[in-house]
C-alpha cells in the first residue's frame, strides 16, 4: 500500500464535557511530538473552550456545539462551512457524533479518523471499535488508540492545564475580597454533578467539612456551577463550620487559577477533579456505580499520589442514575476513611 503522506493541518475534535475534554488533549502534547511542524487546531463546545485557550501549541480553537437542538444536517454543514475554509487535511473525532463525522466528510477533509460507530464506519477514512464502555484502560489511552492511526507512539502523556498570568492576577483579588491569605492549607470541595449517581452524600460532605476546619485548621473553599450553589449553601451550613461558596462565581479558567492555589481537592467524579490533577494538585476522587465504563479504571485521575475512593456494594446489575438502593456504593464510603487520607495529604504538605 501506498505510504500516506504525514499531516500538516490537523484539526482535532472533542466537544462533550470539561473532563471529556482535558483528557483528549493529552492527543494535542503526543501529535505534536510526533509532528513538530504541523498546524493543530482544536473544535470543542463554548463552554470547554477556556481549557484551550491557554495553550501555546494549539494555533487555534474553534467552538461548535454537540449538545444544541439543531438537526444532524443543520449541525454537520455549520461546521463543514467552518472546516472548509481552513483546509485541513486530517480531521480526529473523539467523541463520536453523527453532525461531527459528517461535518468532517462534507467539508472535505482527506483524512477522517475516529470511531465506526454514528456513521463513522461510512463517513471517515480511518476507523477503530468504540470499546470504551469496556472499561479495560484510562480514558486517555482510548484517545491515544485514534491518534496511534496517524503513526504516533508511546504511553498517553499526562494532562496538564496552562494558566495565564492574566488570570491569575484577577484570582489574586478574589482571594483578598473573601480574606483567603493562603497561610492555612486551602482544600477545595467540589460536592455536586449532574449526575445523582455520582453525588457523595452531602451529610458527608458536611461532616468532612467540619473535620478540615476543626481539626486540621484547613481553610475550605465549595467550588460549582450557578445550578450547585443551593447544593453547596446545604453542605456549608450543615457543617455548622465557616467555609467559602464560590459556586457560580468563577469562569472555568479562574476555577483553574484557584484550584492551583489548594493543597488538595477533593470531590466526585467530575471535570474539576481531572483540572485539579492536571494542575498537580493532590486528589481524593469518589466514585460511585459499578460499570466498567464509568469505573475508575477508565476516569480515574492522572498523577501520583492521588487517592480514589470506590466501594463495590454488591449490586448486579447497576442501575446507574435508576438506582432502586439510594446508592448505597456511595454510601459505603465513609467520612472517617476520606478524612485521614485528607489528613495525611494536609499534614504533608504542610
Amino acid at each position: 500500500m501506498p505510504r500516506k503522506p504525514e499531516p500538516k493541518n490537523i484539526v482535532l475534535i472533542r466537544t462533550d464535557r470539561i473532563g471529556e475534554v482535558l483528557l483528549s488533549t493529552v492527543a494535542v502534547d503526543a501529535v505534536r511530538g510526533r509532528y513538530p511542524d504541523a498546524r493543530i487546531s482544536f473544535v470543542t463546545s463554548s463552554y470547554s473552550m477556556p481549557l484551550l485557550e491557554d495553550r501555546e501549541d494549539i494555533e487555534e480553537v474553534i467552538t461548535f456545539e454537540t449538545m444544541d437542538k439543531r438537526s444532524v444536517l443543520c449541525g454537520a454543514v455549520c461546521l463543514a462551512c467552518m472546516l472548509k475554509r481552513k483546509r485541513f487535511d486530517t480531521a480526529v473525532v473523539f467523541n463520536p457524533h453523527k453532525a461531527l463525522h459528517l461535518g468532517c466528510f462534507l467539508a472535505g477533509i482527506p483524512r477522517r479518523i475516529g470511531y465506526s460507530r454514528k456513521w463513522g464506519g461510512k463517513l471517515l477514512t480511518d476507523t477503530i471499535e468504540d470499546e470504551r464502555e469496556k472499561g479495560e484502560k484510562h480514558e486517555t489511552e482510548y484517545d491515544m488508540d485514534l491518534v496511534r492511526l496517524l503513526g504516533v507512539e508511546g504511553a498517553a502523556p499526562a494532562p496538564r492545564l496552562p494558566i495565564s498570568t492574566v488570570t491569575g492576577e484577577a484570582l489574586d483579588v478574589l482571594l483578598r475580597q473573601h480574606n483567603i491569605s493562603l497561610v492555612r492549607p486551602l482544600v477545595v470541595i467540589h460536592p455536586g454533578s449532574s449526575n445523582p449517581a455520582k453525588i457523595w452524600p452531602r451529610e458527608r460532605y458536611a461532616d468532612l467539612i467540619r473535620r478540615l476546619k476543626t481539626e486540621l485548621g484547613c481553610d475550605v473553599a465549595v467550588l460549582g456551577s450557578r445550578k450547585e450553589r443551593d447544593l453547596a449553601e446545604s453542605v456549608i451550613f450543615k457543617s455548622g463550620v465557616d467555609a467559602i461558596n464560590l459556586s457560580g462565581k468563577l469562569t472555568l479558567k479562574e476555577v483553574a487559577a484557584f484550584l492551583k492555589k489548594a493543597v488538595l481537592f477533593i470531590g466526585n467524579d467530575t471535570g474539576p477533579m481531572h483540572m485539579a490533577a492536571a494542575l498537580g494538585v493532590p486528589v481524593i476522587a469518589i466514585f460511585g456505580r459499578n460499570l466498567a465504563g464509568v469505573s475508575p479504571t477508565r476516569w480515574r485521575p492522572i498523577g501520583h499520589g492521588n487517592i480514589v475512593f470506590h466501594e463495590d456494594s454488591g449490586c448486579f446489575p447497576c442501575y446507574d442514575t435508576e438506582c432502586p438502593y439510594e446508592y448505597k456504593c456511595l454510601r459505603a464510603i465513609p467520612v472517617s476513611s476520606v478524612f485521614e487520607a485528607a489528613k495525611k495529604i494536609v499534614e504533608k504538605t504542610g
